[in-house]
């Protein structure tokens, strides 16, 4: 063991002086500066010179043609383009679901506004589509199944006059006319 530690140092001892009669410097000493607060800092010239070579060169920049993972095989990586698609497909048709969705409650709100409309100006629509007449004799009226008479209600429209072809009917204080109506 100890012949070993005297042969490494002997080796040592040996390149320096080699290294010194062949005319290369020893390095330089590393000088010490003082900052504002009088503490002592040691800067390495070495340092300093390989950052302003470093910044000098060309910087290398890995720039792949693709983005595909090197570790993947082909057939994986278009296993994986394809299920991302599929990924992204399946998220744009639930977007359109929900837009159609979403329309088709504004659609229906808009329709019941405007039948809500519809009523506030004439109440009498609701009630005018649910009379039939089949048919007119003399005064009286067949709606549906039975006779009716002037002064009689039905659905809440009562029945004003009755004339050759049509039926006048009072509902809410609107009148309104019906005509025969043949199936």
């Amino acid at each position: 063991m100890k012949n070993k530690i005297l042969v490494i140092s002997f080796l040592t001892v040996f390149a320096m002086g080699a290294a010194h009669a062949q005319g290369v410097p020893p390095a330089p000493a590393m000088p010490a500066s003082v900052d504002e607060n009088g503490e002592g800092f040691v800067t390495q010239r070495d340092d300093v010179a390989e950052k302003a070579a470093k910044e000098n060169q060309n910087k290398i920049v890995y720039n792949p043609k693709n983005q595909r993972d090197p570790t993947l095989s082909p057939d994986d990586f278009l296993l994986l383009q394809y299920r991302e698609r599929q990924r992204l497909a399946a998220l744009e048709a639930e977007r359109q679901r929900k837009l159609a969705e979403e329309r088709r409650k504004r659609e229906e709100a808009e329709r019941r506004r405007q039948l809500e409309l519809a009523r506030i100006k004439d109440p009498t629509i609701e009630v005018r589509n649910k009379i039939r007449i089949g048919g007119i004799i003399g005064k009286e009226v067949f709606i549906g199944d039975k006779i009716y008479t002037v002064g009689k209600v039905y659905k809440g429209a009562k029945i004003v006059d009755v004339r050759n072809e049509e039926v006048v009917f009072l509902y809410k204080g609107h009148k309104f006319k019906k005509k025969v109506q043949l199936k």
